[in-house]
């Protein structure tokens, strides 16, 4: 009996090992930009190690913005399998990725989707090339019934539902600066919600409580920082590393996310020429970085 015992509860143990949350990333061979192809990553920080979760599949795009569904078993990613960056839909069981499809049956190119927190829906951009015009839209969970939700101005940023999700906060580009806005679905909310000048994107939402994460260039320099969904608490978490300018034309690599406990966020910053990823305590305690390479790590985001 004691043996049994002594089994079950290892079983238990290890299953519980295997279900901690991950971290997803992309990485290209080199530095930013050089046209290498990304592969998805997949890091355990219990473990601390790194394997390739998805290589890329053709040369010189790949996969990246690899996001999961509430309940962990979905997975959506941008690549350009499909002739033009699109979103791909596979299974996703923590070691692997099967029976991947292109997400919906439009003709646009197709960036950051992201779960609404109840598994029920989807928020994606479309860039609309002919137009030259980025817009959010509201699909169900698989990708179909997609109406549009708002105008962003810019493509291939991250957007984020809130906790509720009943609304979606994204950037949005006006007079050449980047801010963060928050719609609600109904339309009844439409604010922006960062106010100092500067330019701010990558932004995330806590699960646990009314704050985002986002970066921002307001020092100078690309930091990480939070702040309450009505803007207030505005709080730097980053004031000591050492980042680069930020460049419009290279911020769709960054991104923020927080773990499901609200505890930790990983990001990506700009480390001597190259990007990084880094995990970092909400209240800006125990700054780790997780990656320390040649090459570039962009897009981080922990699962379920």
């Amino acid at each position: 009996m004691k043996r049994m015992i002594s089994f079950l509860l290892f079983i238990i143990f290890y299953a519980s090992l295997h279900a901690q949350p991950k971290i997803l990333y992309s990485r290209s061979q080199g530095k930013l930009n050089t046209g290498n192809t990304l592969d998805v990553m997949i890091y355990d920080p219990v473990q601390k190690t790194t394997k390739v979760l998805l290589k890329g599949t053709i040369k010189g795009r790949g996969e990246y913005n690899a996001v999961t569904s509430p309940d962990n078993t979905t997975i959506i990613f941008n690549t350009y399998r499909f002739s033009g960056w699109q979103l791909g839909i596979g299974e996703f069981d923590g070691n692997g990725i099967s029976n991947i499809k292109k997400l919906t049956d439009r003709n646009h190119y197709e960036y950051c989707a992201k779960f609404s927190p109840d598994g029920s829906k989807l928020a994606y951009q479309e860039y609309d090339w002919g137009k030259r015009k980025s817009n959010i839209y509201i699909a169900n969970n698989q990708g179909k019934d997609a109406t549009y939700f708002t105008t962003s101005n810019i493509s291939d940023q991250n957007i984020d539902w809130t906790k509720d999700s009943q609304s979606i906060v994204f950037t949005y580009l006006k007079d050449d600066k980047l801010s963060i806005y928050l719609k609600s679905l109904d339309g009844q909310v439409f604010k922006k919600i960062s106010t100092h000048n500067a330019n701010d994107f990558a932004v995330s939402t806590s699960k646990k409580s009314n704050q985002i994460a986002f970066l921002s260039d307001k020092t100078g320099k690309i930091d990480l920082f939070i702040m309450d969904l009505d803007g207030h608490n505005l709080t730097n978490l980053t004031p000591n590393i050492k980042t680069l300018d930020s460049n419009i034309n290279s911020i769709w690599t960054y991104k923020t996310s927080w773990s499901q406990d609200g505890k930790q966020i990983v990001f990506t910053a700009m480390i001597n020429q190259n990007l990084e990823i880094f995990i970092i305590n909400a209240d800006g305690s125990d700054l780790t970085q997780i990656t320390n390479n040649n090459h570039t790590d962009m897009t981080p985001f922990w699962t379920n």
